[in-house]
């Protein structure tokens, strides 16, 4: 006759199934968890770098505002210095013309 067991074996075999198969569902939700984590940081230093790439055309932005105002300042004053230099010259010619018919 053949030999019955007592179903020891199947409850042995189905119960080592269910531990493997918990043990890998862990394996996999760790597996999924650090991949989210590495997801996020990836997200979290693709915004930084964006921030400080916005601060530095920011940055950039301002000092070429303040260059452009500062050439603006000294062309008008260079244009300023111009047009004086220009009204003594006229001064000075209308001075000796007054000098020559006050002379005849």
């Amino acid at each position: 006759m053949a030999r019955r067991g007592s179903g020891l074996r199947a409850v042995v075999k189905v119960a080592k199934a269910i531990d493997r198969a918990n043990k890998q569902a862990v394996r996999d939700a760790q597996r999924r968890e650090k991949s989210r984590q590495r997801a996020q940081a990836q997200a979290v230093r693709e915004h930084q770098k964006s921030v400080r790439e916005a601060e530095r055309e920011l940055k950039k932005h301002v000092k070429l505002q303040k260059s452009a105002t500062k050439q603006a300042f000294k062309d008008a004053l260079i244009s300023a210095n111009e047009e004086y230099l220009e009204r003594c010259e006229d001064r000075a010619a209308l001075r000796k013309q007054f000098i020559q018919e006050v002379l005849r």
